[in-house]
């Protein structure tokens, strides 16, 4: 009876050499009932279907990123597939902005630059789309937030100017300049470029509110390096001119933009007759010298000089305006009259002349062809006087051509203007007198 039971154990022992997993095979022991059993090779392990997720930005969504910084990223589990087709950094206006991008070695935290520096104060989209995924092929979910520019900007010492725009270059509605000793920080809100020129827009400090000439990144021009802004159109727009003290009466801009408030009126008025002309019009006296030597000096050629026009104030500039239009209407009357206020009358340094017992300047088709009027148009700036309005010229001048319209600059700026062959106009702005 034993041996039949070990020859049955026998057996079993060849079925676990056999590859069988039952218990011990010892001749006299028995199986263990402490043994585990077998898995079941038919159940299958739990897949992977976990999205993977952006779990942190910095800086955080409509965060500030400074203008040379770099934007960090990271997800919720490693993932592939990261490049710059597939995290983009975009501006205000949609373009991609190039960016070298970089990772860790576990593929969860992403560094991403921008190549170049940020424009200041401006708005970017950062967008992660298309195969990211991780290692078990789940893709993650297209997912984008904003980030801003830093809006600090520098100023170097130096000089600066500042413009106020309306909607563009066209439409200057100020100007301001501000000298500085040493190096200052700021904000600016916004860059611009208008009329090919980068401007950043001021929000703090002496230039708070003002355009002032600068690159994207926040490095502000000072007028060493910077052009003066390019003349203004000659819109019929009523702002404060600069430069409108007494003692300013040779750079002061007046034209269909800039004006004189109603109150200015020079103190030293004289009548013309002191200057050997025709009494009943007032000039100013720091104009009497040269006036007198001119009127002397075309007299020696046999051209007798009167005033037809001089000193105007603001309220007879309203009666003179008005008369224009009376005569031919209003757009006409603004090609031949100024507004009140923008007359070079007003100034008291400005004559219409005409010549003693002839013609109407306005009744000739160019008194610049007259004795006197050829007279004046070659010989008036040596004596400080210069024409405001040349024939050809409206474009820049603001005003039909006048050739017996004459403003005073003194000798020096005269010979200057002349020189140059600008309008005097022209010369005025691009010397910089029509800032504050």
């Amino acid at each position: 009876m034993i041996d039949a039971v070990n020859a049955r154990r026998r057996l079993i022992c060849v079925a676990i050499a056999l590859g069988l997993t039952l218990g011990a095979c010892s001749i006299n022991s028995t199986p263990s009932p402490s043994a585990s059993a077998s898995p079941d090779p038919t159940v299958a392990p739990t897949p992977d279907t976990a999205v993977p997720t952006v779990a942190s930005q910095d800086p955080a969504p409509d965060g500030t990123i400074g203008s040379l910084g770099k934007l960090i990223v990271t997800f919720s589990e490693p993932v592939i597939g990261i490049d710059a087709a597939r995290l983009q950094v975009r501006d205000a206006s949609g373009s991609v902005l190039p960016v070298s991008i970089s990772g860790d070695e576990g593929g969860i935290r992403f560094s991403v630059t921008p190549v170049g520096p940020l424009t200041v104060a401006a708005h970017y989209t950062v967008t992660l789309a298309g195969a990211i995924h991780d290692a078990a092929g789940n893709l993650l979910v297209p997912t984008s937030w904003g980030v801003v520019a830093a809006n600090a900007i520098a100023f170097g010492s130096g000089t600066y100017t500042g413009y106020q725009f309306e909607g563009g270059i066209r439409h200057l509605t100020g100007l301001q300049r501000l000298t500085l000793s040493s190096a200052a920080s700021a904000t600016a809100s916004e860059y611009r470029s208008l009329g090919g020129q980068g401007f950043l827009h001021v929000t703090s400090g002496g230039l708070s509110d003002y355009w002032v000439h600068g690159t994207p990144d926040g490095r502000m021009q000072d007028d060493l390096t910077a052009p003066i802004t390019p003349l203004p159109a000659c819109d019929y727009v009523d702002l404060p001119a600069a430069r409108t003290d007494l003692a300013d009466w040779m750079t002061t801009v007046l034209d269909t933009v800039f004006q004189l408030p109603s109150s200015y009126r020079p103190a030293d008025l004289v009548d013309a007759s002191t200057a050997g002309l025709n009494s009943g019009y007032r000039i100013r006296r720091i104009v009497v010298a040269d006036l007198q030597a001119m009127v002397d000096a075309a007299a020696a050629d046999g051209v007798r000089l009167a005033v037809l026009s001089s000193f105007r104030s603001y309220a007879q500039q309203i009666d003179t305006f008005q008369y224009w239009v009376n005569l031919s209407g209003y757009k006409a009357a603004l090609l031949a009259s100024a507004r009140p206020g923008h007359s070079e009358h007003q100034l008291g340094t400005t004559i219409d002349f005409r010549s003693v017992n002839g013609p109407s300047p306005f009744g000739v088709a160019d008194w610049a062809t007259t004795t006197a009027g050829a007279w004046m148009r070659d010989n008036a700036w040596r004596f400080g006087w210069v024409m405001s309005y040349p024939k050809g010229t409206q474009a820049v001048s603001c005003y039909e051509y006048e050739p017996w319209h004459y403003r005073y600059f003194g000798r020096d700026a005269a010979s200057a203007i002349h020189a140059s062959g600008l309008t005097a106009r022209e010369w005025l702005w691009n010397q910089g007198f029509g800032i504050h």
